[in-house]
């Protein structure tokens, strides 16, 4: 009787615990455990949807270029006579080919079709001839030569009239472009011009 008491008095024995142990707090890991595995389930399955090559996407835009310019508004350069011996600045008359205008007359009916005066063509505009002064200035190099015109032109099925005259420029050998035209259009040309056209045109009044 004294042996047992001893074994239960003695100080080895640890202290006493109850079975089970707090059993709430095991009940609620488990729920947060299985609620953390539901949601990683969910992410997954939206990460795969997203990333899958059926997925709904929204197409990328095209990106969008300019359309070449048409033979008709370039015309093949003669070469240049300042080529070689080269004074910035300095302008030049120029000799009007029938390449060019064609061109003149074919920028002028892209601008007014532009600009939602009609459907002409190059062949509803005509720059009679005697009415038209081309000329050129030279830049440092070719690819900054300029190239101008001023003209009257006569155009068919548009009404009123588009105003006269008309200025072209054209820079280096890209394409021909009818910059401004009626009263003052002149006045956009290089002042430098007038000197080998002997003056200002009297066409720059429209008539």
């Amino acid at each position: 009787m004294l042996d047992v008491d001893a074994q239960r008095l003695s100080p080895t024995d640890g202290p006493a615990y109850r079975r089970g142990g707090d059993q709430s707090g095991d009940q609620r890991r488990t729920v947060l455990i299985a609620g953390a595995f539901a949601l990683a389930i969910v992410v997954g399955v939206v990460i795969g949807l997203v990333t899958a090559p059926g997925a709904a996407t929204t197409p990328a835009a095209a990106p969008t270029t300019a359309a070449p310019p048409s033979a008709e508004l370039q015309p093949a350069l003669d070469p240049s006579t300042w080529e070689n011996n080269r004074h910035p600045g300095t302008a030049h008359q120029m000799r009007v080919r029938e390449s060019d205008r064609r061109a003149f007359s074919a920028s002028l009916a892209y601008a007014l079709r532009e600009s939602g005066a009609g459907t002409m063509t190059t062949a509803d505009v005509v720059i009679p001839q005697g009415k038209l002064f081309y000329g050129a200035v030279e830049g440092r190099d070719s690819t900054v030569d300029e190239y101008w015109a001023v003209g009257l032109a006569q155009v068919a099925g548009v009404t009123p009239a588009p105003p006269n005259p008309h200025v072209w420029q054209r820079i280096a050998n890209g394409p021909w472009t009818q910059l401004v035209s009626g009263p003052g259009a002149c006045d956009r040309l290089p002042a430098v011009l007038f000197t080998v056209w002997q003056g200002r045109p009297g066409l720059c009044s429209g008539v």
